[in-house]
C-alpha cells in the first residue's frame, strides 16, 4: 500500500513538472501548430505590407513636397529677376530723368563738366545731399578734380559741418592745391573752436593766395576788428576799398576802422564819400556822431 501511494506521488510530482514546462514554453509549443505558424506569417506579412505602404507614403509624400520646393523656388526665383529688371528699368529711367544732359555728355571730361554744374546749382538751392552725391560720382570719375573737393568742402562749411569740412581742406592742403577759400574755410573753423591764432593765420594766408580779391583783405580786416585791434585791420580795411572802391559794404569798414583807431580825418574823408554810395539816414546819423566824438 505506501508503494502504491508512492508511485502515486512520483506521477502527479511528474505531471505537475510536465504542465510548468508546458505552460513556460508555450509560445514556442504553438508555433508548432500548422494553423498557428500560418497566421504567425499572415501577421508578419501585413506589418511588412504597412510597413511599405507607410514608406511608400511618405515617400510621395516627401517627394510632393520636393516638388513644390522646387516650384516655389523656381518662381521666387522668376519671381526675382522680373523685379531685378524692373528695378533696373526704373533706375534708368531715374538716371535718365535726374541727369537730362547725360547724353550730351558722352565723354568722361563732359560728364565731368555737367556733374559740377549740376552740384553748384543745387548747392544755391541749399539740396546738400543730392549736391554731395554728384560731387562723389565726379571723384568717382576723376579722383584729381580740384573742383569738386573745394565744393565738397565749402558745402559741408556752410552746413556747419566742420570735421567733413576740416578734412577735405587738410587734403587740398597737403596736396599743395589748397587756394584762398580753402584757408578762409580752415580760418572759419579754427575761429569756430576758439583757436584764434591759426585762424589769423589762415586768413593771412588766403589773403597772400588771393591778393587782388577784395573780399579776402576785408575777412582779415573784420576778424581785427572782432578782435579789438584796429590798428591791424586798418591796412586790410583800406585794400579792401581800394581794390573795389564802388563798393559801400568795403568803404563803410574803413570808415568803422578809421573810426576805432580815432583818425578824425580819414573818418571824415570816408564818411562824405560813402554818403555818395549808400542811403541810410539812421546809419549816416550814428557814424557822424561817432565822428563828432573824436573831434571833441
Amino acid at each position: 500500500m505506501y508503494v502504491a501511494l508512492i508511485a502515486y506521488g512520483i506521477s502527479a510530482l511528474a505531471f505537475s513538472v510536465i504542465a510548468f514546462v508546458i505552460a513556460s514554453h508555450w509560445k514556442e509549443i504553438r508555433l508548432l501548430d500548422p494553423r498557428s505558424i500560418k497566421e504567425e506569417r499572415q501577421k508578419e506579412e501585413r506589418t511588412k505590407l504597412m510597413t511599405r505602404r507607410f514608406d511608400r507614403v511618405n515617400a510621395d509624400r516627401l517627394a510632393s513636397w520636393q516638388r513644390f520646393g522646387r516650384a516655389i523656388a523656381r518662381k521666387t526665383k522668376e519671381s526675382y529677376k522680373r523685379t531685378e529688371a524692373r528695378l533696373q528699368s526704373f533706375d534708368n529711367l531715374y538716371r535718365k530723368v535726374k541727369s537730362p544732359f547725360a547724353a550730351m555728355a558722352p565723354s568722361q571730361r563732359e560728364r565731368i563738366k555737367t556733374l559740377l554744374t549740376e552740384s553748384r546749382s543745387l548747392i544755391r538751392d541749399l539740396k546738400w545731399a543730392d549736391a554731395e552725391r554728384r560731387l562723389l560720382e565726379v571723384l568717382s570719375l576723376d579722383q584729381r578734380q580740384l573742383d569738386a573737393y573745394k565744393l565738397l568742402g565749402n558745402m559741408y562749411l556752410r552746413q556747419k559741418l566742420y570735421p567733413q569740412a576740416r578734412e577735405t581742406f587738410e587734403f587740398l592742403v597737403k596736396t599743395r592745391k589748397a587756394d584762398d577759400s580753402t584757408y578762409a574755410g580752415l580760418a572759419e573753423i579754427a575761429e569756430s573752436e576758439g583757436n584764434f591764432q591759426i585762424a589769423e593765420a589762415m586768413l593771412v594766408k588766403a589773403v597772400e593766395a588771393s591778393p587782388r580779391q577784395p573780399h579776402r583783405h576785408a575777412e582779415l580786416a573784420a576778424f581785427y576788428i572782432k578782435r579789438e585791434s584796429p590798428e591791424k585791420a586798418w591796412l586790410y580795411a583800406k585794400r579792401a576799398s581800394e581794390l573795389e572802391s564802388g563798393s559801400a559794404k568795403y568803404l563803410e569798414l574803413s570808415l568803422e576802422t578809421a573810426i576805432l583807431l580815432g583818425d578824425r580825418k580819414e573818418a571824415r574823408a570816408r564818411y562824405n564819400r560813402l554818403r555818395l554810395l549808400s542811403d541810410d539816414p539812421a546809419r549816416f546819423q550814428s557814424f557822424k556822431d561817432r565822428i563828432e566824438a573824436i573831434e571833441r
